[in-house]
């Protein structure tokens, strides 16, 4: 196997300045630590009542700057996965048996209703797998050869979303526990690592060249981190699609459609697509390295009682089902499948909360 070429990381040209970016607050880790930063808090809850994405700056303490250095070693171990041969990584696909973890080649997925299929390879790291919570999967050598690493990286994903689980349970008037205590760590969900790999595309942006069609996520949060651009956000009350500028020292982090499910609709799971990055930056490989945090498998999908749930009277929609969270994962993913999808009712089927509106205060 050919050495991947570190260098060329710090060839990426910059992102250009004369494209619409989406206006994401920009949250302090640091100042969250801080008990008595009471307008850090505010500032996270009302980023993820009105777009919810925001920055989360990592620097200037210790978890922060740990998750950084581990962030760019993991960006290494996807460069070497996916730089194995291709009848090599084929060896560790595993949607024929209705798994979610493994690899993913490209095309594997449908995009939209029509069956479009995406323009990424994917490969997915089971937590449960990694902390010898569920019984391993098959991996290449290269990956078992930094269990410990990704274990590590878990771990100090799992300690970032305490902080911000904690927050968001305060803010919405609910133990400071509530949140934390439908996602530990040790408990079996569907968290995992995801490695991202979207080669470039000579085609101009448009629905056809996105390499992941609009969306959102299953879960609760997710910390993404990426060098190029690509990801884009479609603006509440708004059809227009705008870029989300990678910012060094900060992750991207964004609410998932259970988020939504447990506020009954104060928080919001926003719309997000990938494409073609803007400008030179088109012409290189987009990496992304993404945690996503899911609920327990036994969690069930519905509002939380109390606090401001209660206080502003919101409900969940009538004759929506309470599916708990095994059911909720393998339903949304196996309908993006090409070996599942048929046609618009298993597009429709695999939907969250994307097309019903969130209640914004």
């Amino acid at each position: 196997m050919p050495a991947v070429d570190r260098s060329r990381e710090e060839k990426l040209p910059p992102f250009p300045d004369d494209v619409p970016t989406a206006p994401l607050v920009t949250i302090s880790l640091s100042k969250l630590l801080h008990g008595d930063e009471d307008d850090e808090h505010a500032q996270l809850f009302q980023a993820a009542k009105s777009l919810g994405f925001f920055y989360l700056d990592m620097r200037g303490c210790p978890v922060g700057e740990s998750i950084l250095r581990q962030a760019d070693a993991m960006f290494d171990l996807a460069e070497d996965f996916f730089a194995l041969p291709e009848e090599e990584k084929r060896k560790y696909d595993f949607a024929a048996q209705g798994k979610y973890f493994g690899y993913k080649g490209m095309g594997k997925e449908v995009i939209d209703g029509e069956g479009t299929r995406d323009r990424n390879e994917i490969y997915n790291i089971s937590k449960d797998d990694i902390l010898s919570i569920s019984e391993p999967l098959p991996a290449p050598e290269l990956i078992n050869n930094r269990r410990s690493d990704l274990s590590t990286y878990i771990h100090t994903n799992y300690t970032i979303l305490d902080v911000l689980f904690t927050s968001l349970s305060r803010s919405l008037r609910l133990e400071p526990s509530t949140l934390s205590n439908l996602h530990r760590l040790h408990a079996p969900s569907g968290c995992h690592v995801r490695f991202i790999r979207a080669p470039p595309s000579t085609k101009p942006v448009s629905e056809e060249t996105a390499a992941l069609g609009e969306h959102t996520d299953f879960g609760s949060l997710t910390i993404l981190f990426n060098r190029l651009g690509g990801l884009q956000v479609q603006l509440p009350q708004s059809q227009d699609w705008v870029y989300v500028r990678p910012v060094p020292g900060c992750a991207i982090v964004n609410l998932g459609d259970a988020m939504v499910k447990f506020s009954a609709g104060i928080l919001r799971s926003n719309l997000h697509r990938v494409v073609t990055p803007p400008g030179e930056q088109a012409k290189h490989t987009r990496y992304s390295l993404v945690y996503f945090s899911r609920p327990e498998h036994e969690v069930v999908m519905k509002r939380l009682p109390g606090g401001l749930i209660d206080e502003q009277g919101v409900t969940s929609p009538d004759g929506e089902t309470e599916e708990k969270t095994r059911d909720w994962m393998l339903r949304r993913h196996l309908g993006r499948k090409i070996e599942y999808f048929t046609g618009p009712e298993s597009w429709q089927n695999a939907m969250g909360t994307e097309k019903r509106d969130v209640v914004v205060q």
